[in-house]
């Protein structure tokens, strides 16, 4: 696939990539309405909007390295700009969107449990989230979400300034504790959290370098990127993004 390939495409390339982030709640609505989702299907419901809403979160960590990635690979291979995966910076504009479904499947996530596990028993969800440590980190991984998608909009980025970036750093920290949650409802012997966990090693570990030196900032120009955006993605959906 290549950059023109890209940019015939962009549309395209857009719908499909919102498609497969709703593709988990089609499947539930589906599996809902046939009664497939097993001999425990409030497990089920919880298992994949949780499990969804990490998978996409990492997703859209990686963009940052992946196009870091590509322009390194380009300039080692001297391809000419305009044919490059990394040139108009195109993966930035699924940074929001993609932030924005993980944080709808959080959400869903949170409601299955206090409507359907809690009944919307509010004294007795604050004595098991008192009594179960999964239950205090998924809640704050959820609450650090919110402030993130209220500061979506590229209007409340603008009042907030320099400061905008050092709040949305929060998403580090937020991954970390969706993990944390992941492992602390996995049965012992289980090792369905390792993938996610190495996913996120790998790019906590860049982020180490990138703040050490070993690796130097990038501004996400090479220096011979083109500066023609692709039409099918100048104005992207105001949804949540996440930093580098």
């Amino acid at each position: 696939m290549s950059v023109l390939w890209v940019k015939r495409h962009a549309a395209e390339l857009q719908r499909g990539i919102m498609l497969a982030c709703a593709t988990p709640a089609l499947y539930l609505l589906w599996a809902l309405h046939r009664g497939e989702l097993g001999s425990m299907p409030l497990t089920t419901l919880l298992e994949v909007t949780g499990r969804s809403a990490l998978v996409i979160l990492t997703v859209t960590l990686t963009i940052t390295p992946l196009r870091r990635l590509l322009s390194v690979v380009a300039t080692a291979a001297q391809w000419r700009r305009g044919k490059r995966l990394c040139d108009w910076n195109w993966l930035i504009k699924f940074r929001r969107p993609l932030g924005l479904w993980s944080f709808t499947y959080a959400s869903l996530h949170a409601w299955i449990f206090v409507a359907f596990d809690l009944n919307y028993d509010w004294a007795a969800g604050w004595e098991e989230l008192q009594d179960k440590a999964f239950l205090l980190s998924g809640f704050i991984a959820w609450a650090l979400l919110v402030p993130l998608a209220v500061t979506s909009a590229n209007s409340l980025r603008r009042r907030l300034g320099k400061h905008w970036n050092t709040l949305h750093a929060l998403v580090y920290l937020i991954a970390l504790l969706s993990l944390l949650h992941f492992w602390q409802l996995t049965k012992h012997g289980s090792y369905t959290p390792w993938p996610d966990t190495a996913a996120l090693c790998a790019l906590l570990l860049y982020r180490v370098l990138l703040k050490v030196g070993v690796i130097a900032h990038w501004d996400g120009d090479d220096g011979t990127e083109s500066r023609v955006r692709l039409p099918g993605l100048r104005k992207p959906p105001r949804a949540l993004q996440h930093p580098h």
